[in-house]
């Protein structure tokens, strides 16, 4: 299994929403954007919820979140992991992100959420 790295957190100085994943899928990683693939729901909720277009160009709905206080981040930077599943993560080859310097460099957020319970168990457990 090929060692796999996260993106950099996407964030405004004005953000209060963090949200959370385990680590991008294989679709994500590929196309080095965040919720990629194309069953994911996250644009289609994101869209819904704060009145853009899901199609809009990827940099494009990153504005959108930005402007809407949204931040995205993942707990793990790097781990190995045959296809997309959390659940295929090998815990021993996790490395989380560096929390502490992420809120020293950005706003403090009043509501986090993680996307599932995989994404909670390695923030509780790495960081």
């Amino acid at each position: 299994m090929v060692l796999l790295k996260s993106f950099n957190y996407i964030a405004s100085e004005s953000a209060v929403i963090l949200i959370l994943g385990s680590m991008p899928g294989e679709e994500s990683l590929q196309r080095q954007q965040y919720y990629a693939h194309p069953r994911n729901l996250f644009w289609d909720i994101m869209g819904q919820m704060y009145d853009f277009d899901k199609n809009l160009p990827y940099h494009e709905r990153l504005t959108q979140l930005k402007h809407n206080g949204i931040a995205l981040w993942d707990v793990l930077s790097k781990c190995r992991r045959k296809g997309s599943l959390d659940s295929n993560i090998d815990i021993s080859s996790t490395e989380p992100n560096d929390f502490g310097e992420f809120f020293q460099t950005t706003v403090t957020f009043t509501l986090s959420f993680l996307t599932g319970e995989r994404p909670k168990s390695y923030f509780v457990v790495l960081c």
